[in-house]
């Protein structure tokens, strides 16, 4: 029993006097570092939204001209009459490739003028985000339309705006 306990006591000493160093590590899961490097988006505008010449006659109520990328709408009756060259607005949007880009505009209605005092109120449409399906040139191109609404009794002149649109990474 004296054997015992003497080597008790000793695997005790050796225990209690072992350095800190000695002790052993344990490792858990390890952690991993990401980073998300992109391009700045850059946009441009490339053609200007473009309604043509609308010609007003006699109607009650307000009529609508709207362009959009299937094509302008002249009015949901008589009275209204769209002639010459329409088209949508396009921008061009470059960034980093296969991000989400969201699309908006702090002013989606536009006050358009004549110069002389009459405005039109011109209500924007356009996507809410893209893909930029290209690093580089060309960038991705996206369009700007819109909706006028017309009176009989309107003003004429050549009524003008800008279309102030935003761009962030979703």
């Amino acid at each position: 029993m004296k054997q015992i306990a003497f080597a008790f006591g000793a695997a005790l000493m050796a225990i209690a006097s072992s350095p800190a160093s000695a002790q052993t590590t344990t490792t858990g899961p390890k952690a991993t570092a990401t980073v998300n490097v992109q391009k700045p988006l850059q946009l441009t505008a490339v053609r200007d939204l473009q309604f043509g010449t609308v010609l007003v006659g006699p109607f009650t109520g307000t009529q609508n001209v709207t362009i959009a990328t299937s094509g302008r709408t002249c009015g949901t009756g008589s009275g209204l009459t769209c002639s010459g060259t329409f088209a949508t607005a396009q921008f061009r949007l470059v960034g980093s490739n296969n991000n989400v880009a969201l699309i908006s505009s702090p002013t989606p209605t536009v006050s358009l003028s004549n110069g002389a005092g009459a405005a039109l109120a011109l209500t924007l449409s356009f996507p809410s985000s893209v893909t930029i399906d290209n690093s580089g040139n060309p960038g991705r191109i996206f369009e700007v339309g819109g909706s006028l609404p017309f009176t009989s009794n309107m003003p004429d002149g050549i009524y003008t705006g800008t279309i102030d649109i935003q761009v962030a990474y979703q």
